[in-house]
């Protein structure tokens, strides 16, 4: 893939956070599943995540930040808005607040919900930060494209970078020339990704993702396994059997055979939908050989 120098604007603000209590849900999310997460990262993800590309994830830092623990850039990209920051520490509307509770409790933020307020997406990323304790935050906007932002912070001894981008990726939005753009990127992360890659009309995107990268985790929102089983060795956790309530939700018969088969234990992580109500499973699928769709 083609790599651009990413450009910024002269005006960064320098910021430097240390951590505070983030209220009950926070609270909980660190004594429950905080440890968890990490755990789950250190064992089976240390070798993957200098680039982490994480479409459909909204602001979601805590997860990639948590699970990667060598990750040195992580790209966001998603449909909310990302306005730079002047002041710090920043202060959470009602509307993100409720947001930001919807990660902490169920692992993911609520489209509809993001959609029907006016969410600065910075804010939000901003505030998982300081949760988690980073310091040494510097923001700037990504020169020549409107809502992106670029954040620099160090976090559990590295300097690392997230990229946040404003963009579509369905069949008639999708930029190629854009994607193309941003750095090889090492690993795909896919969580509550409201089945987007298995709708016809996210195929470009699906094939853009399926040449161009060679590891994929994700839950079953992701790529399908029909794509994946032929190409790639496969890591199931956890156990698959259905799709959560969720419309549109596609049920994957031969990805269940297989959980099946392996009979694995379950997972005590919150991972997309349907948290303790369904079992949580996350996939590894690494590339075999090349394998051009």
């Amino acid at each position: 893939m083609k790599m651009k120098k990413i450009v910024l604007i002269a005006y960064i603000v320098v910021v430097s956070i240390s951590s505070v209590f983030a209220g009950p849900l926070f609270d909980k999310f660190r004594e429950k599943q905080q440890q968890e997460l990490i755990d789950f990262g250190n064992e089976h993800l240390q070798h993957v995540g200098g680039h982490v590309f994480y479409p459909f994830g909204g602001p979601d830092v805590t997860y990639p930040l948590l699970m990667f623990p060598n990750f040195k850039v992580l790209t966001l990209v998603g449909l909310e808005s990302a306005k730079l920051i002047k002041n710090y520490p920043v202060s959470l509307d009602n509307g993100s607040l409720s947001n930001l509770s919807s990660l902490y409790k169920r692992s993911f933020f609520i489209t509809d919900q993001m959609a029907s307020k006016a969410i600065n997406v910075t804010a939000l990323i901003l505030k998982q930060l300081e949760n988690l304790g980073a310091s040494d935050v510097s923001i700037s906007e990504i020169k020549d494209r409107q809502n992106a932002i670029e954040i620099k912070f160090f976090y559990n001894g590295k300097n690392r970078i997230i990229r946040y981008y404003k963009a579509g990726l369905d069949n008639k939005q999708i930029n190629i020339k854009f994607l193309e753009s941003l750095e090889p990127f090492d690993v795909v992360l896919f969580k509550a990704a409201s089945y987007l890659p298995h709708q016809k009309s996210f195929s470009k995107f699906r094939k853009f993702v399926l040449n161009n990268c060679d590891t994929f985790v994700q839950d079953s929102t992701g790529i399908p396994y029909e794509y994946l089983k032929k190409g790639f060795d496969l890591n199931l956790h956890g156990k698959y059997l259905m799709p959560y309530k969720f419309p549109g939700g596609f049920e994957q018969v031969s990805f269940r055979k297989y959980s099946e088969k392996l009979n694995n234990e379950t997972l005590n992580i919150c991972f997309g939908y349907g948290c303790k109500k369904v079992p949580t499973n996350i996939l590894i699928a690494t590339r075999k050989e090349q394998n051009i769709l």
